[in-house]
């Protein structure tokens, strides 16, 4: 395929756009999650975001890098709107089940490895509750691919922008801790995303008429804070001393490769391979209490509580895509399948699902749980686009997608609410001259099936958190309220989780 070429040089508009998309870019937050399955502009949501081996638009930045080579350089914005209708809904659980006030009364000490004191269950900030994800959320995307009057090469970068008014990130445990915060179950991998900014930067060049290669970077903003905090009077606590010895933002970049071989001009390969990403955020906190001391007999040594706090937001795992493509008469197909190392996952606070799982013996006879059944398993998931040009000024788009879940059943602790996906596709492309220019219109539409899925818990993977044979901390008698299992875990005895998820998209472009 031979190489092309701008007409003209980059207007004073485009400069600024170009110097726009690149701050904005390298400045960006977390990267924003729904996009790795969506596709970071309209004309890869046209075809469910299957541009590996064949591709003509500034999302390739995420799909395949090295296709930037390979069609026109452009620039473009667009709007994308999704529209969430996913729904938990909790079973009834039984009564006894409730974690009585009489754990007040209990002498908690004779259960050290307990480190999570439950809270009565009818004094929870938040009752248990079903989960609605209904709100809807709008993106303003903008990108482009340049030259440089250099045949083959090409640079790109790509902004997503939600159009909120507060950036916002909302973590969660996927445990019996919820119960402390929204006491629900909440979605793990798919529908429940915090409003984001994302970014990527790459290019790619093209050696001879066969060979494109590409590398591209997604740039994550993580935090790492170490902050002072001084209690004068531990039994006042409205008050306190807080101070910040250290802040600092540590820039992340993930790696992005691909390689498209176009062997004949009917036939192309694609690969692609994305690193595994997170964003990182550390707190330590130092803690000072007033007339709190170490215990030593021939001195007096203050004592200083360390604490850490780690997050670990919006994973992406490792991913390496395979596709094949073919074009004839006007048509273009392609089709891949992904690999996906959703084994290495860790949650919101930075554990894996198997430590989150993992539950000692509570009470006699209980077995052990070391997690290792909760892993998550590693996917192939699979992409299909195709395209017509059924006139010079048109193309119509179509896309299929099938997301296998890498989560196991939930039977025990932990609450991570997912299932296999599936999602058909459509879009179309206008393309209208304009002077020595080409304007291009797109439009792309998505729909996304959660598959139901009803979970059942095990009573005997849940955490007890009423031990029985507790005792009263006065006259050291059995608590009659600790027999039998008592748990604020949400998602005892069971749930259910189904839904669907809407995408509309809409881009003005200039190809160059």
């Amino acid at each position: 395929m031979p190489h092309r070429r701008p007409q003209a040089g980059p207007t004073p508009v485009f400069s600024l756009m170009l110097s726009l998309l690149f701050l904005l870019a390298g400045a960006s937050g977390a990267r924003a999650a729904p996009f790795q399955f969506f596709g970071y502009d309209t004309a890869s949501i046209g075809v469910a975001n299957s541009n590996v081996a064949y591709g003509d638009s500034y999302g390739v930045l995420f799909t395949n890098p090295a296709l930037m080579s390979r069609f026109e350089p452009q620039t473009s914005v667009g709007l994308i709107v999704y529209v969430p209708r996913l729904s938990i809904d909790l079973m009834d659980r039984p009564q006894n089940a409730d974690v009585s006030m009489a754990y007040y009364d209990t002498n908690v000490s004779m259960y050290q490895f307990i480190p999570d004191r439950p809270i009565p269950t009818v004094e929870l900030k938040t009752q248990r509750h079903d989960n609605r994800v209904n709100d809807p959320v709008a993106y303003l995307t903008t990108g482009f691919t340049y030259d440089f009057d250099v045949p083959g090469f090409r640079i790109g970068a790509l902004t997503v922008i939600p159009l909120v008014e507060v950036l916002q990130i909302s973590t969660h445990y996927f445990d019996e801790r919820e119960q402390y915060y929204t006491n629900t179950v909440h979605y793990a991998r798919f529908g429940e995303w915090s409003p984001i900014i994302g970014g990527i930067v790459g290019a790619s060049y093209s050696p001879i008429q066969y060979l494109s290669l590409g590398l591209s970077l997604q740039v994550s903003v993580g935090l790492v804070a170490a902050m002072g905090l001084y209690i004068p009077e531990a039994t006042v606590q409205e008050y306190g001393l807080m101070n910040v010895s250290e802040t600092k933002a540590v820039v992340k970049f993930r790696p992005i490769v691909g390689v498209q071989v176009e062997p004949t001009e009917w036939m192309s390969l694609g690969l692609n391979w994305r690193n595994e990403s997170y964003v990182r955020t550390d707190a330590t906190g130092h803690l000072d209490l007033w007339n709190y001391h170490e215990n030593s007999l021939d001195q007096t040594v203050p004592r200083y509580v360390v604490q850490n706090y780690d997050l670990a937001l919006d994973y992406e795992p490792m991913e390496l895509t395979l596709a094949l493509g073919f074009q004839y008469a006007g048509w273009r197909v392609q089709g891949g399948a992904t690999w996906s190392r959703w084994s290495n996952y860790i949650d919101d606070h930075a554990q894996s699902p198997q430590d989150s799982a993992a539950r000692p013996p509570v009470n006699p006879g209980d077995p052990l749980i070391d997690g290792d059944d909760y892993a998550w398993r590693d996917t192939f998931s699979t992409n299909i686009g195709a395209s017509y040009r059924y006139a010079e000024w048109g193309e119509g788009r179509l896309g299929f997608v099938y997301s296998p879940s890498p989560v196991p059943d939930q039977r025990g602790r932990t609450n991570f609410a997912d299932g296999h996906l599936w999602c058909v596709a459509a879009g179309n492309r206008f393309t209208l001259p304009v002077f020595d220019k080409r304007l291009t219109i797109d439009l792309g539409f998505q729909f996304w099936r959660l598959v139901q899925r009803t979970v059942y818990k095990d009573p005997l993977q849940i955490r007890d958190e009423f031990p029985d044979g507790s005792l009263t901390i006065l006259q050291n008698t059995p608590v009659t309220a600790a027999e039998g299992l008592q748990t604020n875990n949400a998602g005892f005895p069971g749930y259910t989780q189904k839904g669907y998820l809407i995408v509309t998209s809409a881009s003005v472009g200039l190809e160059f």
